[in-house]
């Protein structure tokens, strides 16, 4: 069935437009339903139903609320300049620079903004009418992310074709379909090869720093992130990833530096919460960063990378129960491509501890997740089913599985 896209107007103002939006905008063709709300996280709730393909905000400063729906717009629709516009009649040098991260490159003024919004709202719709479109198939793509079923992403990013090779916002939407896959290594090329197409394209510098901090190339992280700072230094996120690097290379001192610089900016910020239990987990405070978890929501792919990796090291280390206690609380908070490698690992975890009903339990939530079954998780089915029924013979420790990082 069809996508009847609408067009999302966030008015941040406190202006009252979500009262008089409709007669306002009735003089005015959008090309697609159009609604008004005025509170952001109404606006996150809309742009996670999946059927929003343009945004608008009003807003006179680049607020978390800002810098919260860019993100969201990013995650379900994609990083497409085009579909989305900022209203603000003078934009300081501090709201500029963070709509630049984002690849924003539309501000629009006040005196015929619903004009300009119908205008943007007309062409997207035009773009993404064509299915062989960059536009059209980043959506497709970023939808196929978010529905978290790894065939369909692997599928749209095949559709992506050689559009990768000349296009700078499918190099970067190649991208993201190679993270959501854990294919960090592409990842990274793919972001590299957009960032060299459009050197102003900043989100694309970002997530190749990102990648490289997942694979562990710390030092060429850093060098990515101190590049971007220096021409940005008001933003939360790359400090926080700073922090992070820090962290990873053992400068705690360093590490907290930078995270309180990044909570200064927006101390409630997931990102900066997230750097801030990478140092608990680091130090060995394993209980308050478990606190802190309870705060967050969709953590990126590092953070999920640091999550796995703590509770394989307590599953070998005999501690399954800690483990399964942290894979649950992971899970929810991992994105949710992401969740499929969580319940793998803790189904192992189940295997450890000789758990056999549970572990199968958690291989068909992750078959789920994943879209469908792979080989190293039918493997394991059988090692478990196989384990369950010696078990009932002849009890004896289940043999070690390597799990998914």
């Amino acid at each position: 069935m069809s996508v009847v896209w609408t067009c999302l107007i966030v008015d941040l103002t406190e202006s009252g437009l979500a009262e008089t939006f409709d007669a306002q905008a009735a003089a005015h063709d959008f090309g697609m339903p159009a609604t008004c709300v005025a509170v952001a996280a109404d606006a996150q709730a809309r742009l996670n139903a999946g059927d929003i393909l343009v945004q608008i905000v009003l807003s006179q400063t680049f607020s978390p609320d800002v810098q919260t729906l860019l993100k969201t717009f990013q995650s379900n629709v994609g990083c497409i300049a085009e579909f989305q516009a900022l209203v603000c009649d003078e934009p300081d040098p501090v709201f500029m620079a963070g709509a630049f991260e984002f690849g924003i490159e539309q501000f629009v003024g006040t005196p015929n903004w619903l004009a300009e919004a119908a205008a943007v709202a007309r062409n997207a719709i035009a773009l993404v009418s064509d299915p062989t479109s960059a536009e059209a198939r980043t959506v497709t793509l970023s939808r196929s992310i978010r529905s978290a079923d790894q065939a369909a992403i692997q599928s749209a990013e095949k559709q992506l074709g050689d559009l990768a090779e000349y296009d700078y916002r499918a190099a970067f939407a190649k991208g993201k379909a190679c993270e959501a896959t854990g294919d960090y290594a592409r990842a990274a090329e793919a972001y590299g090869t957009a960032k060299t197409m459009n050197k102003m394209f900043r989100p694309s510098a970002t997530c190749l720093g990102e990648t490289l901090l997942v694979a562990g190339r710390y030092d060429e992280a850093l060098d990515v992130f101190k590049q971007l700072e220096k021409t940005n230094p008001y933003d939360v996120e790359r400090k926080a990833n700073i922090a992070s690097v820090y962290v990873e290379k053992g400068d705690f001192a360093m590490a907290e530096r930078y995270v309180a610089a990044a909570a200064k900016l927006s101390p409630g910020n997931s990102r900066v919460l997230e750097a801030q239990a990478q140092v608990l987990l680091c130090t060995g405070k394993v209980g308050d960063a478990f606190k802190l978890m309870d705060s967050m929501s969709e953590v990126g792919p590092f953070f999920a990378a640091k999550l796995n990796e703590l509770g394989i090291q307590l599953s070998q280390a005999g501690k399954g129960k800690s483990a399964l206690a942290l894979y649950q609380k992971a899970h929810k908070i991992v994105r949710p491509e992401l969740r499929y490698k969580i319940s793998l690992n803790a189904a192992l975890a189940c295997r450890r501890l000789r758990a056999w009903d549970m572990a199968l339990k958690f291989i068909a939530r992750c078959e789920k997740e994943y879209g469908r079954s792979f080989p190293k998780l039918e493997k394991i089915r059988q090692a478990i089913v196989h384990s369950k029924a010696e078990a009932a013979k002849n009890p004896k420790p289940a043999t070690g599985i390597d799990e998914a990082s």
